[in-house]
Formats: structure tokens, C-alpha cells, sequence
């Protein structure tokens, strides 16, 4: 049986495409309210309105590319056509997302509305695409740990670029006589540039890898969307994975949307000391991403994720019920917090790949697109809801992003959404993937299953079957 095993050069170039989920996505979770309150000047409520609905186009318009790239027939592949247009319009649309706009605050809003969806479209062809190219480059389930493993060292690197450097390389250009706008602006377009550089990389690299497909393009309309997103939906392990995502997702969107705050108001700290923070994330993640890899190998990665992310949220309990009072246990608060979010979105997307295979014993076709199109939407309105739920909470508590003391009111809130409910969503992932059923023994057996299925050899035994079956409960 075809392994799917990539050499080292494909693996590695496959993962510089993955740069705009680090660098964009992070930059704008983390510092999108910042800068459209503090450097624009919008209120928090414009500010947390035009972050929860742009975010809304990744979700709605990915549920369509899902489809047009699973039924796309072209000599350069499924996926790679648009992985090519997307390397010029998202970069293009994030740098024109942080350029100080003038005219009046409706103007401003409508503005960074319009390159919102622009961008989150953009998004959404690059993100189901390129996971779901995934899938075809290692076909292996341990080839696909290591692949994701290799994806996860530009993840880090450009989580470097999206978080710990910004604040770092604003300020400095700001202390040389820029205005801060311009420095936003500047950072912003350098950022775009190499993402552009290596997303194209990723292009050129994985011409070839996508497996042939012969089949005739399923019917575009509704009625076979909706009848993909049922069948898809039936698969317990599916559900299980997009679950866990969520879980985890709560947990990102609420420490890295207000850890500067909580820095700022509650630990009364340089905000610039976030740049040492998200540094140190990223060298704690890649300190870790060998034992990670090397532990999702030997235990599996569905026990490993799920012992991970529970002793995350027992760490962070404990550490909560401390108050987290100093930059001491800041930084070990961020540890463990590290700890669990390397462990799950370094192995998550591998789980997404096995779906696939599921996903055609159980019907017959392979539908990498719409997998991960589906639960992108799904993912991508719970994170909207999240951002809502955010700028909701720091309102009705009184947060003002101009005052320079919050009321007791508005700090209470802040540790909460800083403490506790990333530790609940840590909790909830954790849950989720102890129920997920998939494992590399039965795995296996199913890969061999679908090989006889396309060769027309006999059927697995009884015994073998009924293993393969208790992956979908």
C-alpha cells in the first residue's frame, strides 16, 4: 500500500504556507482591538462589531469553497489555483487593515469593515484549501504527525512575527520619529510581503502532490451541500473534533484578548512586556514540539491531546485561585496555558485528515474540502461569538480602553475572562477528545479496508470490521 510519505523539502515548504494563519490571524486577534481603539480612536463596542462580523465572512464563504475546490478538475490540482490567488489578496487586504484611515468614525467603520471581509474572505479559500491539501501531501498516520509537526515550526515562527515582535518593532520605529500610525502601517506591509513570499513557496512546492481524481464533479446546489453537510455531520468523530475546537478556540480568544489588559490594569505592568511574553511562547512551543510529536506517537494522539488539555485546566484553576499577582506567576500562567494550546493545535488538523479517510469508508467519496470547510464555519462562528462576547463583557463592566484606572468592576471581569475561562475551555477540549475514538490500530485497519475496496479484493474479517466501526461511536 502507497504510504503518501513526503520527503523533508516538501514538508518543510508545505509548512512556510501555513505563515498566514500565525502571522495574520494571531496579529488580528491579539491586536486589531488595539489598534482600532488606540491608534484609530474607535470605541471598544465599533471596535469588538467590526472583529465579530468580518471574522463572519471566513465562516459563510468557506462552506462554499469547500465544495467548489472538492469538485474543481484542473491539470494543476483541487486546492493549489486558489492557494495561488489567495497569496496576493489576503496579504494586500491585511495591510490595508492596519493603515490609519482618516474622515469620520462612521467613515472609519465602514473602512475597516469593508478590508474585514475582504481579507476574512481571502482567509477562507487559504484555510480550507491548504488543510485540506494536507490530507493528500502525507496520507500516513504517523507521516501526517510529523508533517504537522514540521507545519508547527513556521507556526511558531510566524507566531513570533504576529505577536512578540509587533509591539517590539512599532515601538521602536516610533522612538526613531514615526508617527504610530505609520509604524503600524509599515509593520503591517512588511508582514504582508513575507507571507506573500512563502505562501507562494508553499504553490510551487507541492505541485504533484495532490492524488488524481477521476470521479465527475458532484452537483453544486443546495440540495447536495446540504446533503454533504448531513452526512458529514452523522460522523461521531467529526462532531467530537469540531467540539474540541471550539473548546480550545474560547480558550485562545479570551487569553489573547485580554492578556495586554490584564497586564496593563490588573498587574499594572508595561504593556511592551507582552513582547517577552509572546516570545517566550514561542520558544516554550518550540521547546516542546519534539516531546509533543514524540508523545502523540507513542500513547496516540487522541490520549495524549486529552491528557494534555486536562492538566492544563488543573493548573490553571490553581494558578487562578492565586490571583495570578505578579510577573512571576504571569509567566507560569502562560506556561501552562502554552503547554495545552501547543499540544492541541499541533496535532488537531492531523485528526482532521483521518476524517477524511472516515469519511469515505463510510460513503464512498472523499471530501477534504467540505470537511474542513464545515467545521472552519462552524469554528469560525463560535470564535465570532467569542470576540462578541469579549467586547460585550468588557462594556456592560464598565472597561474603558482610555482610562488609565478600570473600575473594581472591570477588573474582576478581566481576571475572570483572563483565568477562568480559558481554563474552562481547556476543560471542555480535553472532554471532547477523550470520547474520540480514533485510534492508529484500527486506523490502520481501515487504510486496509479501503485499499481492498479499490482494488475489488475480499472484505475484512467480522472482528476487523467491528473494530473499524468503533472509531464512528
Amino acid at each position: 500500500m502507497e504510504t503518501g510519505k513526503k520527503d523533508l523539502r516538501t514538508k518543510l515548504c508545505y509548512g512556510a504556507g501555513y505563515l498566514p494563519d500565525p502571522c495574520f490571524y494571531q496579529f488580528i486577534a491579539t491586536f486589531q482591538i488595539v489598534f482600532l481603539t488606540g491608534v484609530v480612536g474607535l470605541t471598544p463596542a465599533a471596535a469588538g462589531t467590526i472583529s465579530s462580523l468580518t471574522i463572519m465572512a471566513d465562516a459563510v464563504f468557506s462552506l462554499f469553497v469547500g465544495k467548489w475546490s472538492d469538485n474543481l478538475r484542473s491539470r494543476f490540482g483541487r486546492r493549489r489555483p486558489f492557494l495561488l490567488a489567495v497569496s496576493f489578496v489576503m496579504p494586500l487586504a491585511f495591510a490595508m487593515m492596519f493603515r490609519t484611515a482618516g474622515g469620520s468614525d462612521t467613515a472609519k467603520f465602514w473602512y475597516y469593515m469593508l478590508w474585514g471581509f475582504v481579507f476574512w474572505i481571502g482567509y477562507a479559500v487559504f484555510f480550507v484549501c491548504y488543510v485540506a491539501l494536507g490530507a493528500d501531501v502525507a496520507t500516513d498516520y504517523e507521516d501526517r504527525i510529523l508533517l504537522n509537526s514540521y507545519t508547527r515550526l513556521f507556526t511558531l515562527g510566524g507566531a513570533v512575527l504576529g505577536t512578540a515582535l509587533p509591539l517590539t518593532a512599532i515601538g521602536a520605529l516610533t522612538a526613531r520619529g514615526m508617527e504610530d500610525k505609520n509604524a503600524w502601517a509599515l509593520f503591517a506591509a512588511l508582514l504582508a510581503a513575507l507571507v506573500m513570499a512563502c505562501s507562494l513557496l508553499c504553490w510551487r512546492a507541492t505541485r504533484g502532490c495532490e492524488r488524481p481524481v477521476f470521479e465527475e464533479p458532484e452537483s453544486q446546489g443546495l440540495k447536495g451541500f446540504l446533503t454533504d453537510c448531513r452526512q458529514l455531520l452523522t460522523l461521531s468523530p467529526y462532531r467530537k473534533i469540531i467540539a474540541s475546537k471550539i473548546a480550545s478556540g474560547l480558550a485562545y480568544a479570551f487569553f489573547t484578548g485580554t492578556l495586554i489588559f490584564y497586564m496593563q490594569y490588573v498587574l499594572q505592568i508595561d504593556t511592551r512586556f507582552s513582547s517577552v511574553i509572546y516570545l517566550l511562547s514561542n520558544i516554550l512551543s518550540l521547546v516542546l514540539l519534539p516531546f509533543i510529536a514524540g508523545m502523540s506517537l507513542k500513547i496516540g494522539k487522541r490520549k495524549y491531546m486529552a491528557y494534555a488539555e486536562f492538566v492544563t485546566a488543573v493548573l490553571s484553576v490553581l494558578l487562578a485561585l492565586t490571583g495570578v499577582r505578579s510577573r512571576t506567576l504571569l509567566i507560569l500562567y502562560v506556561v501552562v496555558y502554552i503547554f495545552g494550546q501547543a499540544s492541541f493545535w499541533q496535532i488537531c488538523n492531523t485528526n482532521l485528515y483521518d476524517i477524511s479517510d472516515l469519511d469515505e469508508y463510510r460513503f464512498g467519496v472523499r471530501r477534504e474540502g467540505n470537511i474542513m470547510a464545515l467545521q472552519s464555519f462552524i469554528n469560525t462562528c463560535f470564535t465570532s461569538l467569542d470576540l462578541k462576547i469579549l467586547s460585550i463583557l468588557l462594556t456592560v463592566s464598565g472597561f474603558s480602553a482610555t482610562a488609565a484606572v478600570q473600575s473594581e468592576t472591570a477588573l474582576r471581569m478581566l481576571k475572570v475572562m483572563f483565568l477562568w475561562l480559558p481554563a474552562a475551555g481547556a476543560l471542555m477540549a480535553g472532554v471532547f477528545m477523550l470520547l474520540y475514538r480514533v485510534n492508529k490500530e484500527d486506523f490502520i485497519l481501515l487504510k486496509e479496508a479501503l485499499y481492498r475496496r479499490h482494488q475489488g479484493m475480499e472484505e475484512m474479517t467480522e472482528e476487523e470490521t467491528a473494530r473499524i466501526e468503533g472509531m464512528f461511536r
